[in-house]
């Protein structure tokens, strides 16, 4: 199902001016953290965005997932000033915590571990001449 422009646009245009926000304007809530906007998802039928976010370091991501929700009506406000004249009607604000990045990670580690204990695997196989 491909989605429409204006609705890809709309997604996009959410999505860059929170990022903005989360940089400039809000970053002193969540202290010594960097908030990253990975994805947003207008539902046309019921007008709520999507909002899914990770956190660096990842150490509390569901105390500051509640601290987004806690926040939520003040950054509908932000967002609704920056994008007035860009949008008829802001949906409504839903955050979502995106694992993706972490598991990426985990990934990645599982990988390393496994190259590196199948290489002194092979390390440890040597013909035996004699």
């Amino acid at each position: 199902m491909q989605q429409s422009v204006k609705k890809m646009r709309k997604d996009e245009l959410i999505s860059i001016a929170l990022r903005e926000v989360f940089l400039h304007e809000v970053s002193h809530w969540f202290s010594g953290i960097l908030v990253t906007v990975t994805n947003v998802h207008v539902c046309k039928k019921t007008q709520v965005a999507r909002v899914y976010v990770s956190f660096m370091p990842s150490h509390s991501n569901q105390q500051n997932i509640r601290l987004l929700e806690q926040y939520t009506h003040k950054i509908y406000h932000i967002l609704t000033q920056r994008l007035a004249k860009k949008l008829r009607r802001m949906p409504e604000l839903k955050f979502y915590l995106d694992e993706s990045v972490e598991k990426a990670f985990f990934m990645q580690r599982l990988l390393a571990d496994y190259q590196v204990s199948t290489h002194k695997a092979s390390l440890n196989i040597s013909p035996q001449v004699g």
